[in-house]
């Protein structure tokens, strides 16, 4: 009997291994194409039927997005068939737009977290009129689809002569977010025991200390989780980036539309762009998951 039940548990084992690697390549499988398409030539990521290893491996794509100068056209012996700018068109180098994204989001999620952390703080530990009802329309904001503010923000952000600069989308990510990370914390600070900050206060300590020596270091892995989290929110924003940004301050989203030309799509170049742009995220990814992982057993548990 014994024996059966093991060979039973090594076979759903393996049926359980088995399922999950063919829903991974499933959910790898978009990726893995588009950065093939990023070393193929024109003809093959058009061919039919479609092609997922190029014959040859090119990086010209890359250059074109990133370094355009970077090119011979006097040596290129492949620039018939190759070159595709003759045909589709050409975009300005995006180099300037990843800068433009890193300064935008940092700026957002640092101001969100400094700014939502003690809102959160304070609706968790004090009461007052309103205070039960305050956190769930703080969250009701969050809920309101975006295309609703997005004239009177466009309008306000005009007025106070901030439009087409860092600051001034960095401003509405703040507003977007402000609700999630205040939500979020204040769910991580209600599970610490109102106890420990209490023999603070009897040892001399004060609200600042509890703060920053007991309720920031014991919600530190939430924190975590809700920063990546609003990381990921704000790093693929496109309808606020779209109209409080110009080509100078426009960010990833916004310039991966231009690769789609009147005469074509610059399918090479905005591969590259997609994978260049998924490395903040998946190195934040990697280097936090651990935190990730405990805030957000944290809030499960809690």
């Amino acid at each position: 009997m014994k024996k059966k039940l093991k060979v039973k548990q090594v076979i759903s084992s393996g049926v359980a291994h088995v399922i999950i690697i063919i829903i991974a390549i499933a959910f790898a499988f978009p990726l893995i194409w588009v950065f093939m398409t990023t070393f193929k030539s024109p003809r093959e990521y058009y061919s039919i039927p479609p092609m997922l290893l190029p014959k040859q491996f090119y990086l010209i794509h890359y250059q074109e997005a990133f370094a355009p100068w970077s090119i011979d056209e006097s040596k290129r012996e492949y620039s018939k068939s190759f070159f595709i700018q003759e045909s589709s068109g050409s975009v300005d180098p995006v180099t300037v737009n990843i800068f433009n994204s890193l300064i935008i989001v940092t700026g957002a999620v640092g101001l969100s977290l400094i700014i939502g952390l003690w809102a959160a703080y304070a609706l968790s530990r004090f009461t007052f009129r309103g205070s039960k009802n305050l956190g769930v329309w703080i969250l009701s904001i969050r809920m309101m689809p975006p295309i609703v503010i997005a004239v009177p923000l466009f309008w306000m952000i005009r007025a106070l002569k901030i439009h087409g600069t860092h600051f001034g989308l960095m401003t509405v990510y703040v507003l977007i977010n402000l609700p999630f990370v205040v939500w979020m914390m204040k769910g991580f600070f209600d599970a610490i025991p109102t106890e420990l900050e209490e023999s603070v206060l009897i040892d001399g300590g004060n609200r600042a200390t509890i703060i920053f020596r007991v309720a920031i270091p014991l919600a530190f892995n939430g924190i975590i989780a809700t920063a990546l989290f609003c990381v990921y929110l704000t790093w693929t924003e496109f309808m606020y980036a779209s109209i409080l940004t110009n080509r100078f301050s426009s960010t990833l989203p916004v310039v991966l539309s231009a690769f789609r030309q009147d005469r074509g799509i610059l399918w090479g170049q905005m591969s590259a762009v997609i994978i260049v742009a998924l490395i903040p995220i998946a190195v934040l990814t990697i280097l936090l998951q651990k935190q990730m992982i405990k805030g957000l057993a944290a809030g499960a548990l809690k």
